[in-house]
């Protein structure tokens, strides 16, 4: 098993550093694509089981 960088990998920080030049704050989906897209670059694949949020409930059930 390889082990974890103890810093955060160049390309992978001129990345993130592009993300702050931007004119507007980035939203979280912005920075989640950046670190997916890293991530696949590298074939880091993900894990069988991540944690999600919980769906907000679906209130056309009730309508119908």
């Amino acid at each position: 098993m390889t082990e974890w960088p103890r810093t955060i990998p160049f390309d992978f920080k001129c990345k993130l550093e592009q993300l702050q030049e931007w004119r507007s704050k980035p939203s979280l989906q912005d920075e989640w694509t950046t670190i997916r897209e890293w991530l696949t670059k590298h074939e880091v694949s993900a894990p069988d089981v991540l944690p999600r949020e919980s769906e907000l409930p679906n209130h056309w059930d009730d309508i119908v």
